[in-house]
């Protein structure tokens, strides 16, 4: 290992006996959670049944493990332009959400994420009938839209627990 640290990093101009000297350097942290404990994690997120706070507790991740996994690790907010809305289907949306009509500061949705979905959806499908989301880019595209559209609270259905993202 020091060899290879030696031949690859030249310009750290370190020896193996220096390097030796300092283990710690060396060690590398491995992480105290397993693969199927992330995924089981990240189904509880995506699948609502747990928030990321929740599950980073519950499981022994970081959060910020779970963000990069769940919504990758840069250029969060591009999922917002792979869907497509025109302005006035987002506004849309955000009146099915929020009622911001009846309540224009009270950005809180008693919507479940299925039901939101399945409104994108329909209102894209009047423009393009193939559209679906796959995958997590549902969950994706609801995380970037609350973001961009300062909804502080997603609805948890079958949670009785409040706490906050």
């Amino acid at each position: 290992m020091a060899k290879l640290l030696e031949s690859s990093h030249v310009w750290l101009g370190a020896s193996t006996s220096s390097i030796a000297d300092y283990p710690t350097l060396l060690k590398l942290k491995t992480p105290t959670w397993t693969q199927d404990q992330l995924k089981e994690a990240i189904e509880a997120v995506v699948m609502q049944k747990m928030r990321f706070t929740q599950a980073s507790s519950c499981y022994g991740i970081p959060k910020g493990t779970l963000y990069d996994n769940i919504l990758g690790k840069s250029k969060r907010m591009a999922v917002l332009e792979e869907a497509g809305l025109t302005a006035d289907e987002e506004n849309a949306v955000l009146e099915f959400c929020c009622d911001v009509s009846v309540s224009p500061y009270n950005r809180r949705t008693k919507k479940s994420l299925n039901a939101v979905l399945g409104y994108v959806e329909k209102l894209r499908r009047m423009r393009d009938p193939e559209f679906m989301f796959t995958g997590l880019s549902g969950f994706r595209w609801w995380w970037a839209f609350c973001k961009k559209h300062s909804i502080v609270s997603l609805h948890y259905e079958n949670n009785s627990s409040r706490n906050s993202m």
